[in-house]
């Protein structure tokens, strides 16, 4: 049989026989190069005048005897086999397991993880995760809302800008927006970590941390997320953040007076209207919806 290195350039060259390509084929060399030749094919660089470049060459330089420089054969072979090296360096570098699941204004996504564990992420709102050594190590980050039914096994850790909450198995609702971590525990316990400080949450307990200050543990009396139910609910929440949530069910755009104003109550996804009565009138505030229903005004 020919040496590799001969094969590989009369492939390169175009002048490999049937029997010699099959040799290549056999062993799976043929597939590799193919796939460095596609990819080389691939690039692009930026377009070059051509005439241009050749004028200013004349002007600035006088002609000189070209040097030839031959390039071995094993060269080529050395070359493609860097470039083969690249390419799935690059391809392993981009393809890391991370996955990403994004629930859009006005909807929710339910996301199953191999484990069983399941979580469904309030609109607006994203979890992201690594399925790689998943068995060891059970961590999602959280930006906005979910709620988490986890299964038996590792440590499930769930990451937020305002806080860390690990369980091994059980229920409970995260709600992770601005500089404030609400948690609520259905089923189990949870451990919630914030700055420095630690609560431990078990059935029908929660916890709030605001300004990065944790507060003191109160009991809940609803089985589950009230979002879930078509409700969101609140406890002396900032006003704009309430407005922010109506955004974010509703699909709209709120734009308010300045106000130094604190909710406490609930609104209704179903009903636009009833849901800016249930904000506006026991803080004395009036609204204007606009005809496109996409715009509301509060004053």
């Amino acid at each position: 049989m020919q040496n590799k290195d001969i094969l590989y350039a009369r492939w390169l060259n175009g002048e490999i026989t049937p029997e010699e390509l099959k040799v290549l084929q056999e062993e799976g060399s043929l597939q590799d190069l193919d796939h460095v030749i596609k990819t080389v094919d691939g690039w692009s660089m930026p377009k070059y005048d051509t005439t241009a470049g050749y004028e200013k060459l004349k002007a600035s330089r006088t002609p000189a005897k070209a040097k030839v420089r031959r390039l071995d054969w094993r060269q080529i072979t050395a070359i493609a086999a860097s470039l083969l090296v690249l390419v799935t360096v690059g391809i392993s570098y981009f393809n890391d397991g991370s996955e990403t699941v994004m629930a859009h204004n006005g909807s929710t996504e339910t996301t199953n993880l191999i484990d069983g564990t399941s979580i469904v992420v309030n609109d607006g709102s994203s979890v992201t995760y690594d399925m790689d050594n998943w068995d060891q190590s059970r961590t999602v980050e959280l930006s906005g809302e979910g709620f988490f039914e986890v299964e038996k096994g590792a440590p499930f850790v769930v990451n937020t800008d305002n806080g860390s909450i690990t369980v091994l198995g059980t229920k409970f609702n995260i709600r992770a927006w601005g500089d404030k971590l609400y948690v609520e525990c259905y089923e189990g316990s949870v451990q919630v970590v914030a700055n420095g400080q630690k609560s431990i949450l078990t059935k029908d307990e929660s916890v709030n941390i605001v300004h990065g200050t944790m507060n003191a543990k109160q009991k809940i009396a609803h089985q589950g997320p009230m979002w879930m139910s078509n409700t969101s609910r609140f406890y002396d929440e900032d006003i704009l953040n309430v407005f922010e949530e109506l955004e974010r069910q509703y699909n709209i755009t709120v734009t308010a007076i300045p106000l130094d104003r604190s909710f406490s109550g609930n609104f209704m996804h179903d009903d636009l209207n009833k849901a800016l009565q249930s904000i506006c009138k026991p803080l004395g505030l009036k609204y204007q919806i606009a005809a496109d229903q996409k715009t509301v005004l509060i004053e």
